[in-house]
């Protein structure tokens, strides 16, 4: 039952760090967008707007964090590979284990400093100080989000990790 429920956790988070891929790609398209829009309208009709370029900092800023579970899920960032080269062909999966159980670490830091930062945006009422002044506590929301996401997303891939190692024949029964 238990191992079930972990294969039923494991793919439902893939699913939703896939879905956070392919809303990171259309948040890059939209920036992309804005920032082609606000070109041209400064260039013809020479009245740049206020919100364009904030609004693209929080576009980008939450399509980087929203990427990071869907790269960590396909394993796409910079690693420690080159250690492969060098170690026993036995100690990799320790090698990436132990490399997970950092960055999880790390990744949970700043999802809950950041979270408690946001709160304070929030009941505080933080604005940007440009005219827009859009509220502080959405890009604040959406790097904690992401974060939030690779931490689940790392704990899932370290749970596989043990039951590997512990049971390296789990993978074959699956």
């Amino acid at each position: 039952m238990t191992g079930r429920l972990r294969q039923s956790t494991g793919r439902a988070m893939a699913v939703f760090s896939r879905i956070c891929g392919y809303v990171t790609g259309s948040l890059i398209v939209l920036s992309a967008a804005l920032i082609t829009y606000e070109v041209i309208w400064r260039y013809f009709l020479t009245d740049p707007h206020t919100w364009s370029l904030e609004l693209n900092v929080f576009l980008l800023i939450g399509a980087t964090f929203l990427a990071s579970s869907f790269t960590q899920l396909e394993r796409a960032h910079v690693g420690t590979e080159v250690l492969d080269l060098i170690l026993p062909k036995r100690w990799i999966p320790w090698r990436i284990l132990f490399g997970d159980i950092l960055s999880c670490a790390v990744c949970l830091f700043i999802a809950v400093s950041v979270s408690l930062y946001g709160h304070q945006a929030w009941s505080e009422g933080w604005t940007t100080d440009s005219t827009w002044g859009p509220s502080l506590w959405i890009p604040f929301a959406l790097i904690a989000a992401g974060m939030w996401l690779t931490v689940l997303q790392f704990l899932v891939q370290i749970v596989d990790a043990f039951i590997r190692l512990h049971n390296p024949t789990a993978e074959k029964q699956s």
